[in-house]
């Protein structure tokens, strides 16, 4: 889809971390980019081998981490969901969601709630690893829902979750009317129909396809991979 530029890579950027001490540290480089990559509104996938930096990238573009070089810049409100949720176990989803949202804010978290169908009573301590990522993806959707425009980096959101619930969610990605850039880490791509761009590192290379190359978004990666 043609939007205005929410996030954008130039290229020469390069993203990694320092080791050694403070006084003598060295770089170690994970991800280059190339030329420039712009992204807009819409779900753009981030699917590469485990280990090759897509961690390091999504906190860097958060804001997190410094580029090694090269200023990442984005258009509109950051919001950074990592890979597990990290809260109180003994707290409830609907307390949760209270802290966070009020009126239409909060009904709306309930409503997705119940349509995810997470049980609000249960504390988090206790719930399977995929009920406790539908508290993260409610309260991604419901910031999202309250700024004009954002940018959503979601570090794999659909791990632990049933066949039937990520279709629910990337049904949801592609119908929700909100102003959002979603970059998404993800794995499961079977259940991905609609997106707008891939994103994937090979040989420390980070690369961009705006759309598919085959029928599906695996072949695209494969293709990027090669």
């Amino acid at each position: 889809m043609a939007t205005e530029t929410l996030l954008h890579i130039p290229g020469g950027t390069r993203f990694g971390y320092y080791t050694g001490l403070p006084w003598k540290r060295a770089e170690r480089s994970l991800v280059e980019v190339g030329g420039d990559i712009r992204a807009g509104m819409g779900l753009h996938l981030l699917v590469a081998p485990n280990g090759s930096g897509k961690t390091t990238l999504l906190r860097t573009l958060a804001g997190l981490s410094p580029a090694l070089q090269g200023r990442v810049t984005t258009a509109a409100q950051v919001h950074y969901f990592a890979d597990e949720l990290r809260v109180d176990p003994e707290m409830k989803p609907r307390t949760f969601f209270r802290a966070w949202f009020t009126g239409a804010s909060l009904a709306a978290a309930e409503k997705l709630a119940d349509t995810l169908r997470l049980n609000l009573a249960t504390p988090i301590g206790k719930l399977s690893r995929g009920n406790r990522q539908k508290v993260l993806l409610i309260l991604a959707e419901v910031k999202a829902a309250q700024s004009e425009t954002s940018v959503l980096l979601m570090d794999e959101p659909l791990t632990g979750l049933d066949a039937e619930t990520r279709e629910q969610v990337t049904q949801l990605w592609a119908t929700a009317g909100t102003q959002t850039l979603r970059l998404v880490i993800m794995h499961e791509l079977e259940c991905v129909r609609e997106a707008d761009s891939l994103l994937t590192i090979a040989g420390g290379q980070l690369r961009h396809a705006t759309s598919r190359s085959g029928s599906t978004w695996m072949e695209t990666y494969r293709t990027l991979q090669s």
